[in-house]
């Protein structure tokens, strides 16, 4: 029922191919559920890759509906809650798995290590843009919780178990709670100052009716991770994602995903996920996540090669980097970039026309940076005619 060629049994050879006996150790003799095999979460999200990159819930239920999903599950069902789990504890597992096909791509003769290209691309977080805070915010929330946890402290000092009962209903925990964030609501609409709390906040808070010290808790980790962050917001659904302009030129929250691929077949050698808005200093890291890959599959690191690069990479500091590594560089700088558009599009031509204009020429009119640093005043000379 499954094509011969179909990814799902390339997937697992791979993971056969890796040494799970350790992670699988730690469940044996503990009480509780039965443990899943790693190899099986792991398979799960190898191929979850191949299909554009499945959350958590979306490989749970390919395992009930997708026969690729079954067969490398092994016809088993494990909670989305499982397979998030081993996302975040067995990431070098993962990561093994990853080296591990650039090994079996060198083996086969898919790689050459003549021509590598660094490319970043924005990956939209699940969230959005509405759900953001800061941490006046933050602050004003907390107060207000922390309050009411005071109050219902308090009361329960004073009246004890065996008065409790004698409380009249609208005093009880959840009433009061959701009077104070009616007032919290009432005196917010009217409040126009920077203590006005946003709806997004007003949202969360209304959360605490059933768990006020659950909610607490999320805004101590919220207050952590906005010292984080460069422009001292958030998005309270996903903390770690950034504001990052998209190509449409609006703010979303993003994340910045780093890959460098062999031109000879497209095989990806080394990718990762990070925070920074820009281009501008990823490159070093890059390189070196790279050699970090290709350790232990060569005898001898490859040098020497040619690196490609948009100019969203262009830096002095990555300029100096590839000449001390030995490598050809070829980053098309900024300046030039925006020069040699207006020289070749001029300004009455559309965003299609430039576009398919660049893309025309690119084989055959890009001056490298290399070329523009070695000869400077004929890029200039030539700009100008």
């Amino acid at each position: 029922m499954i094509p011969e060629d179909h990814p799902c049994y390339f997937i697992k050879n791979v993971v056969d191919l890796i040494d799970c006996s350790k992670a699988n150790q730690e469940f044996r003799g503990k009480p509780g559920e039965f443990a899943y095999p790693r190899e099986l979460l792991l398979r799960l999200i190898l191929m979850s890759v191949f299909d554009g990159g499945l959350s958590s819930r979306e490989i749970e239920r390919k395992t009930r509906t997708d026969i690729a999903y079954m067969y490398l599950a092994a016809m088993e069902k494990p909670s989305y809650r499982t397979i998030a789990r081993f996302k975040v504890d067995y990431a070098d597992l993962i990561d093994e798995a990853f080296k591990t096909t650039i090994k079996i791509a060198k083996e086969n003769d898919l790689i050459k290590i003549h021509h590598l290209s660094l490319d970043g691309t924005k990956i939209k977080a699940k969230t959005s843009i509405n759900k953001l805070t800061d941490e006046n915010q933050i602050k004003i929330m907390k107060e207000h919780l922390e309050k009411s946890i005071e109050l219902d402290q308090q009361e329960d000092d004073e009246l004890g178990d065996e008065s409790g009962n004698s409380v009249p209903e609208s005093l009880t925990d959840k009433e009061k709670f959701k009077e104070t964030v009616k007032e919290i609501q009432k005196s917010s609409k009217n409040n126009r100052n920077k203590d006005k709390l946003r709806s997004s906040s007003l949202n969360l808070l209304k959360q605490a009716e059933k768990n006020p010290e659950k909610v607490l808790k999320k805004l101590n980790e919220l207050e952590e991770k906005v010292k984080e962050s460069p422009k001292d917001v958030i998005s309270i659904n996903d903390p770690d994602a950034r504001l990052m302009m998209n190509k449409k030129g609006k703010w979303e929250w993003d994340y910045n995903a780093q890959i460098i691929v062999d031109e000879y077949k497209g095989i990806i050698l080394s990718s990762y996920i990070t925070q920074n808005p820009t281009d501008h200093f990823e490159l070093i890291p890059s390189i070196e996540q790279l050699e970090n890959n290709l350790t232990g599959i060569y005898d001898e690191l490859p040098s020497n090669f040619q690196f490609s690069a948009d100019n969203g990479y262009s830096t002095d500091e990555n300029t100096t980097y590839l000449e001390e590594k030995g490598l050809e560089g070829y980053i098309f700088p900024r300046k030039l970039s925006r020069k040699e558009k207006n020289i070749i599009c001029g300004k009455n031509h559309s965003k299609k026309t430039i576009s398919a204009t660049m893309q025309k020429l690119k084989p055959t009119s890009v001056l490298w940076e290399k070329f523009y640093i070695e000869d400077e005043h004929m890029n200039t000379k030539t700009n100008k005619e």
